[in-house]
């Protein structure tokens, strides 16, 4: 759910949640958001929609509550409560009350909660009634809890002036599935008051009583006579509208008061967020300068020089100190000290590794940083003699960890009490992990090379056996490959003998074909040869034509003539067909095994399906299901190999009628082939060992485990991959890519 909403929204809930959950529903809403209270509660900040819609979701849980519209108007009536606390004030509402009426907030166009996730619309405005349309951006989903939020908010304005509630009609809702969320509202603007209202009272009271008193004395009453009366009652209006405007701007001025207070508290800790940021940025400047520094040695004594120096030179600590573990005696020692007294050898401190003795064995023996803010106070097991002696007050210390294992600890120290504080602790928290990290790295490095130095020499003997093991490789290889060419031409010329055998049986149609309609149509041609030499024989006259005409019905050449065209058309068919296979057999023959070239892979499939007719016809119906694919650069009559064999083993599993179905497509610049079957399927434990060398489920004498070998060979050799798979179902699909071109 895109889009953003202001922490206007959660400034008011984590109070909320406080004081209906309890502290333990805070932590978790905390959880929930991964940001502070902080963060939370500050108006300046934003979260995301579905953040904020996630947060609310959680505390409906936590307070039982299902009801979107019912938990939004509950949240929304104490959101727009005036309270004393800090955290919940903002000046928002100093901002709404110092507009002075509920129009004037609604004609301002109050919409800060709407900004980052709608855009907000006044359709119109008047005195007491304006609608508004609320139209969510692009991408945005908008919870109903929001719209009832939002809609009791504005419903709450007028009560800033202790008026009644504003009447809100909801005409559309984009919760509820329309485009916008459309609101018509009604109010009451706050009247004069008592301030105006008695002058003015009084002063029409005033004119009443002249003008009565001017009757009983004038006879005719005049214009100026009319001035007169009424100007006792425009004194008194001018007045009271005085007294009014009056205790307005008292009042404006108290809340722009509050207004002013609510924003310079919002200033001061706003700069106070931008020093925090400020001082973080330059710490982590500094622990950047400091990671750079230290792995770049391999040296621990220059990695630790280099720590100490950046914690007292750069970081500004008055002195830092770094002891060592030594386990084997149970101690803990001094090794490098920078900032100190010149008097004090810290080399030479040797103390206890026993956690009741010194920060220093403490941290060593539970790998948990301490925090000293005052020695002379603090219940920390601190040496005070090693304390005095160094004149510290305050200080932080932290464990140097590899592995798990403390192996060291880093102290950072103040002369001054509270010194130094919680943000120290994870400064050198930070500092301790760069060091570590690069003493393990220097440790790494040294035990590789120790191991190098010792493998050496084992490299060079175990390489003199492996050069004589390799010039006996490189002979069974050779031997290996001249064997593997002649199965593979075994095999091809089984293949060969089987497609001839299949091509043989298939040239029987067409050539009987051929005898039969030449035989049909050399007696069609002697009848008409007859008749014609009838023809020539006599002159054709009336009876000569009756008789020539009886001849013409004996020997039936309307018949012949009838047929003529179509015996001659099936001998054209049957020499067609005898000519296809013998050139699909003259290019399955060929011996350019080395010769690539771009072929059509959708033409070798036929040409195959041609060859295998004799396994086909009669039982196996074939689907084709060609996509878009071009010419593929291989060897042709390796891949035509690798189709004869799967399409004859897919014929010849399927033991009586039944379907092959052919899937070409191409994908990431390789041609696929899917070839299925509708057999039994192929045993899981036969599915992994189908194209090893000699492997097959056939009978014996019926085939000699090579094919699906071979073919994975040629598969390979063109830089491609097959794979057999076999649903539990039945069937058995081999999928066959090539790369479209051939990488050089």
């Amino acid at each position: 759910m895109p889009g953003q909403i202001n922490c206007i929204l959660t400034k008011g809930l984590v109070p909320f949640v406080e004081r209906t959950v309890g502290p333990e529903g805070v932590a978790a809403l905390l959880r929930t958001a991964g940001r502070p209270r902080e963060y939370l509660t500050a108006e300046y900040n934003w979260i995301p929609l579905a953040l904020a819609d996630q947060l609310i979701r959680l505390v409906m849980n936590l307070m039982d509550e299902s009801d979107q519209d019912r938990w939004g108007r509950r949240f929304a009536e104490d959101f727009m409560d005036w309270k004393p606390s800090r955290e919940e004030r903002g000046w928002i509402g100093a901002y709404t009350m110092s507009l002075g009426s509920p129009r004037a907030v609604y004609a301002e166009t109050f919409n800060m909660i709407l900004q980052g996730w709608a855009r907000f619309e006044i359709v119109s405005m008047g005195r007491r009634r304006a609608v508004f349309r609320v139209t969510p951006n692009s991408g945005v989903a908008v919870p109903r809890w929001l719209c009832t939020w939002t809609r009791v908010i504005y419903e709450r304005f007028p009560t800033n002036w202790q008026l009644p509630r504003a009447r809100v009609a909801e005409h559309r809702c984009a919760a509820r599935g329309d485009d916008c969320c459309e609101w018509e509202v009604r109010w009451k603007n706050p009247s004069f008051g008592v301030r105006f209202w008695v002058p003015t009272a009084a002063g029409v009271a005033a004119s009443a009583a002249l003008a009565a008193l001017l009757a009983t004395t004038t006879e005719l009453l005049g214009p100026a006579t009319a001035v007169l009366v009424a100007l006792p009652a425009l004194c008194g209006g001018t007045l009271g509208y005085a007294i009014f405007q009056h205790h307005r701007r008292r009042h404006f001025q108290k809340l722009l008061k509050v207004q002013a207070d609510e924003i310079v508290y919002s200033s001061l800790e706003l700069e106070k967020k931008f020093r925090d940021l400020g001082t973080k940025v330059e710490q982590l400047s500094l622990l950047s300068d400091l990671g750079a520094a230290v792995n770049a040695t391999l040296d621990p004594e220059r990695i630790y020089q280099q720590a100490l120096d950046q914690l007292v030179h750069r970081m500004g600590y008055q002195g830092a100190y770094l002891f060592l573990v030594d386990r084997e005696r149970q101690r803990i020692v001094g090794h490098k000290g920078i900032g100190g007294p010149s008097e004090v050898e810290f080399e030479k401190v040797d103390l206890p590794l026993d956690p009741g003795a010194s920060v220093a064995a403490k941290v060593a023996a539970t790998g948990v940083p301490v925090l000293v803010e005052d020695i002379e106070t603090t219940s920390e097991p601190v040496d005070q003699r090693l304390a005095r002696a160094l004149k510290v007050r305050s200080g932080v210390a932290v464990p140097l960890t590899v592995r798990g294992r403390v192996f060291g600890v880093i102290q950072a120290v103040s002369s001054e009490a509270g010194g130094l504080a919680s943000g120290d602790v994870e400064l050198l928290a930070a500092v301790a992990n760069h060091v570590a990290l690069a003493v393990d790295k220097a440790d790494s490095f040294r035990t590789i090379e120790d191991l190098s130095r010792g493998l050496e020499e084992k490299v060079r003997v175990r390489t003199e056996q492996l050069r004589a093991a390799n010039e006996e490789l490189r002979a069974a290889y050779r031997d290996l490959q001249a064997t593997q060419m002649q199965l593979i031409h075994r095999e091809k010329m089984a293949s060969v003998g089987q497609l001839v055998a299949g091509v043989a049986h298939e040239l029987n149609n067409p050539i009987g074909f051929v005898y039969s309609n030449v035989s049909t149509l050399d007696d069609f041609v002697k009848r008409l040869r007859a008749m014609l030499e009838a023809y020539r024989a006599v002159s054709l006259g009336q009876a000569e034509g009756e008789r020539m005409q009886q001849r013409w019905a004996e020997l039936k050449v309307d018949y012949a003539l009838k047929y003529l065209d179509s015996m001659t058309q099936g001998i054209r068919e049957g020499a067609e067909r005898a000519r296809k296979i013998v050139r699909d057999l003259r290019v399955f023959a060929r011996s350019q095994d080395d010769v690539w070239q771009p072929v059509d892979l959708h033409e070798d499939l036929e040409s195959s399906l041609t060859l295998l007719n004799h396994l086909l016809k009669d039982r196996i119906t074939i689907h084709r299901k060609f996509g878009d694919l071009p010419p593929v650069e291989c060897v042709r009559s390796q891949i035509d190999q690798v189709f004869l064999n799967l399409l004859a083993n897919a014929a010849q599993a399927i033991p009586a009628e039944g379907a092959i179905t052919i899937e070409t497509r191409r994908d990431n610049g390789t041609a696929v082939i899917a070839i299925s079957d509708t057999g039994p399927g192929i045993a899981p434990e036969s599915l992994g060992r189908i194209f090893d060398p000699f492997y097959t489920t056939k009978p014996v004498g019926e085939g000699t485990g090579l094919g699906l070998s071979i073919s994975y060979e040629i598969v390979k050799k063109h830089g491609g991959q097959i794979r057999a798979e076999s649903p539990r179902g039945g069937g058995a699909t081999f999928t066959v890519s090539v790369p479209l071109s051939r990488s050089r």
